[in-house]
């Protein structure tokens, strides 16, 4: 009488389940693979500069999902969103990965990599993360990259590289611009303060209403009044801060610390962990008259 066989033996009614599982398990993951989320962003100052506005990226990643077969469920976009930016922090990358999870979807669609993020190490989270919590792969449409393979993984990570290094020499020579027009006693970007406006030249010119006041502050700081007091007269009087907001101590004491009001230019820079700052006579003209008196003794 023989016997069976290991492999001619019936198996069980666990392992039967299992793999009934696993087959169930498989027929989902299929169906996710073929199902896909686009997400666009542009910050306001590339959609200007490049014209690849989000509606570009937008017929891209449609022409490309077309193509390939896949069922684009929704397409999420950032606007006036600077890739500086973690990923997770913008409102409409949220969104993407609620929406993803909801509509069982399993790639994420992206015209360029660096939609996602110019620094290197948000992309590669934000990239781990999609893959590690969500069970999602990433492809750039038009840079035929996909994170599912281990080929896609490395050019993934060489392009995030690229990316963030462009990002911080952008930064670089902004940091430099700004540096050299503070030097020369120009204004070097940030809103016009109190009392001021932004000329044709890029530079402050006197708003002489608002720049009442600025004197009408301190004023009442050499009569010696306090934060609190000063704030609440000018709240009384009916004058305004720069936004249109009533005065509080903090906002009295940021006022009356303002270099600007005394014609000076005064920045504080910081890259690569050195901190610079320049103080100095500035191009445009003082609101408080003192300054130019104690710059002429």
């Amino acid at each position: 009488m023989s016997s069976a066989t290991a492999a001619e033996a019936p198996i069980s009614r666990r392992a039967a389940r299992k793999l009934a599982k696993s087959t169930v398990r498989a027929e989902a993951r299929k169906e996710a693979a073929q199902r896909a989320i686009g997400y666009v962003r542009v910050s306001t100052e590339e959609q200007a500069e490049s014209g690849f506005g989000l509606d570009v990226q937008e017929r891209a990643i449609r022409a490309f999902a077309l193509s390939q077969g896949y069922e684009l469920v929704d397409v999420i976009a950032d606007r006036g969103v600077s890739g500086a930016s973690r990923p997770m922090d913008r409102e409409g990358f949220s969104r993407l990965v609620a929406v993803a999870k909801r509509e069982r979807a399993s790639v994420l669609l992206l015209w360029k990599f660096d939609r996602l993020a110019r620094h290197m190490i948000f992309a590669v989270v934000a990239v781990d993360e999609l893959r590690e919590k969500h069970g999602m792969q990433i492809r750039s449409v038009t840079e035929a990259i996909d994170t599912a393979t281990p080929m896609g993984e490395m050019v993934f990570g060489v392009l995030a590289g690229m990316a963030g290094m462009e990002r911080k020499a952008i930064v670089e020579r902004t940091i430099g611009g700004r540096k050299a027009k503070a030097g020369d006693g120009g204004f070097a970007g940030g809103a016009a303060p109190l009392g001021y406006r932004r000329d044709l030249a890029g530079g402050l010119a006197v708003d002489e209403e608002e720049a009442e006041t600025v004197r009408r502050a301190s004023e009442l700081r050499e009569a010696g009044s306090t934060l609190q007091a000063i704030a609440d007269t000018l709240t009384a009087e009916g004058r305004r801060t720069k936004r249109g907001g009533r005065w509080h101590p903090g906002t009295v004491s940021y006022l009356l610390d303002n270099q600007k009001y005394l014609g000076r230019i005064e920045y504080a820079f910081e890259a690569d962990g050195v901190s610079t700052v320049i103080n100095r006579p500035g191009e445009h003209e003082p609101i408080l008259k003192r300054a130019a008196e104690g710059d002429a003794a």
